[in-house]
């Protein structure tokens, strides 16, 4: 009885470390895309400080001497920095595949973009408000249990990148289409 045993279970080994032959589901068949992350995040170490504001867009000095030009059909995201690595009281600002921290409250950033670029407000998982460009959402999709955050009820896409939101898909779609209709 014990030498059945012990086979049974070598067998199941040589098994689970052959693989299993059965396919899954036709979603995990599909190239999963590439994480949509920054290339490039600029003011980690150092947040920068918004120096100027013209039509198209902010300027932003870096404390190595340099600027940074943001325009703002290219910001897609804005919020508060609260990660761990994320220098504490600034803002991120997320445009392009790109990422600044600016030493900027949200509430001003936010107010002197939105005259710029029509932004909408939802809440992130962590229960932060999250700022994204109405023009730039591409999709919203419900979120998936084991897949996002447990607190996600949608995801927000946009071709620079997306967002975990606690809003439902149809409340976040409602809230995007309003702001393409408001005046």
């Amino acid at each position: 009885m014990l030498a059945r045993a012990i086979i049974v279970a070598v067998l199941m080994a040589l098994a689970c470390m052959a693989g299993s032959s059965a396919t899954g589901p036709a979603s995990a068949q599909t190239a999963m895309p590439n994480g949509r992350r920054p290339l490039l995040v600029f003011g980690r170490s150092h947040p920068g400080h918004i120096t100027g504001q013209s039509n198209d867009g902010l300027t932003v000095q870096l404390r190595d001497g340099g600027t940074q030009a943001i325009q703002f059909g290219e910001i897609w995201r804005i919020r508060r920095a609260y990660a761990s690595d994320e220098p504490e009281g600034t803002a991120v600002i997320d445009f392009a595949n790109n990422r600044i921290f600016v030493a900027t409250p949200v509430a001003s950033l936010v107010g002197d973009t939105n005259k710029r670029i029509r932004l909408v407000q939802f809440t992130a998982p962590n229960g932060e408000a999250v700022y994204m460009a109405a023009d730039k959402v591409t999709d919203i999709s419900n979120a998936l249990p084991g897949l996002h955050n447990p607190l996600s009820k949608s995801v927000i896409g946009t071709r620079d990148g997306s967002q975990q939101v606690t809003e439902t898909a149809a409340t976040a779609k409602r809230i995007v289409a309003e702001a393409h209709t408001a005046p």
